[in-house]
């Protein structure tokens, strides 16, 4: 059984970087580096349909930024951001990589994704 579902953002923590952040993706989108960012979050705040999923899978959920990293119970390099992993039976597992995230073309493709791991 999963006990955890952990995020992490290709990106900074705080209020100033939230708002370079939100800038970038608004001036140049396709050269902001965390899609996971991008898909997840439109100009106002966080997607309703993330929002609605997140609340309703009961499953702990942690969200970290590349400033969070050394908070983590596991070793993460920073160029495998942004990323998922799970927690089950105690281990984390890698269940997507920098990589994949970028495949996806909204949230609906990543909530998806997730849905394959849950079930």
């Amino acid at each position: 059984m999963i006990e955890e579902i952990i995020f992490i953002y290709n990106a900074k923590s705080g209020f100033f970087n939230t708002f370079l952040d939100w800038s970038h993706k608004i001036i140049s989108p396709k050269t902001y580096k965390c899609n996971l960012c991008s898909i997840t979050y439109n100009n106002f705040g966080k997607e309703k349909k993330w929002k609605d999923f997140l609340r309703n899978i009961n499953i702990q959920t942690h969200f970290y930024y590349i400033d969070h990293l050394k908070e983590l119970d596991f070793v993460i390099e920073t160029n495998e951001l942004p990323c998922i992993f799970i927690k089950k039976n105690k281990e984390y597992k890698l269940i997507i990589n920098s990589d994949e995230m970028d495949t996806f073309n909204n949230v609906e493709e990543l909530i998806n994704r997730l849905k394959d791991f849950l079930n």
